[in-house]
């Protein structure tokens, strides 16, 4: 039967309505992306302008032999300049200020995240870290953020395996829910929502796809979307910037580890993935962490009439799947 499940994390109440009975085959998926692309080496400085990168020696901006890349975002939303509010109390406005940057995260066009050499991968955990911890640094700077998107569906500019970095002066609405909500919490209990929430899923091990000594994934119990899924540390941090190098070898295998399996379960769907993280690793009360959103389902009017998401797929069967995926991997080993 239909049921309505308030998210603990935010405001918003989630129906899940199994009888819907979407399954994985019902999904689009990726195609596979072409050997070459604007991204790709020998196209240095053609879609925008390199700002760092990893190389074997060092060389010139726009160099080849790279690894991974740093470049401005060609469409430019937001560039770096003064935020000054104007206008009347009624209707204020500001410039776009902030920071807007494109990771090029492997020279192959083809490459996938969960194919990816592990050690190649935790250099590129490193580089989000660095990037999301120069930029959260710089003042006036309230909110920053990495996400990937793959597949058109889910609004990738590229094929090329690539993330976005933005660091804006103003507040992120989902982040800032999050906190608000963890604050609450953190007044009344002196704990972490995250953690809380975290150590209880451990115990009742319903809705954990899988983890390691340091990183838990998770369906969170209110999943707004099907396949919805979690990563959180299991060290307490508000900020991805304030992340210890030597766990970022396991962030990269659960990484690996989930993204597999949600391709494996869904055909390769197109999702997103977004890093909920603070400037700052100093907040008692927010916990980083990565969310993965499989672009499965579209809102309907009942959703935005409704005001919350309506989701066929609860989070106790999507783990089901995964965990079925993630043992057909380890079989294939």
């Amino acid at each position: 039967m239909p049921l309505f499940r308030k998210d603990p994390f935010g405001r918003a109440w989630v129906l899940l309505s199994p009888e819907r009975g979407l399954l994985p085959s019902d999904f689009g998926s990726v195609p596979p992306p072409k050997p070459r692309s604007p991204l790709s080496p020998g196209n240095e400085g053609k879609v925008s302008t390199e700002i760092a990168a990893v190389r074997p020696s060092a060389a010139t901006l726009d160099a080849p032999h790279w690894s991974m890349r740093v470049i401005g975002h060609p469409a430019e939303l937001v560039s770096p300049r003064d935020f000054a509010e104007e206008g009347e109390s009624l209707f204020r406005h500001a410039p776009s200020s902030g920071y807007q940057e494109i990771i090029v995260e492997h020279p192959d066009a083809t490459m996938t995240l969960e194919a990816m050499p592990r050690p190649h991968l935790v250099e590129l955990l490193k580089l989000y870290r660095d990037r999301l911890g120069l930029h959260g640094s710089k003042p006036g700077v309230t909110h920053v953020q990495l996400t990937r998107n793959v597949g058109r569906a889910a609004g990738a500019l590229f094929e090329h395996p690539h993330s976005q970095v933005l660091a804006v002066p103003v507040a992120n609405r989902w982040v800032q829910e999050e906190l608000e909500v963890a604050s609450a919490h953190h007044d009344t209990t002196g704990t972490c929502l995250f953690c809380d929430v975290m150590a209880r899923e451990l115990q009742l091990r319903e809705r954990i796809v899988t983890f390691n000594d340091e990183f838990v994934a998770l369906a969170p119990f209110a999943s707004k979307t099907p396949f919805e899924t979690w990563i959180l540390p299991r060290r307490h941090g508000s900020g991805y910037a304030g992340v210890p190098a030597n766990t970022l070898p396991q962030l990269a295998d659960i990484l690996q580890a989930v993204t597999g399996a949600i391709n494996d379960a869904l055909d390769r769907p197109p999702y997103n993935m977004a890093f909920h993280t603070m400037p700052r690793n100093d907040l008692p009360e927010f916990h980083w962490h990565i969310e993965v959103l499989p672009r499965l389902t579209t809102q309907a009017g009942f959703d935005w009439g409704a005001g919350f998401f309506v989701n066929p797929t609860p989070p106790e069967d999507a783990v089901r799947f995964l965990r079925e995926a993630l043992a057909l991997q380890q079989v294939a080993r």
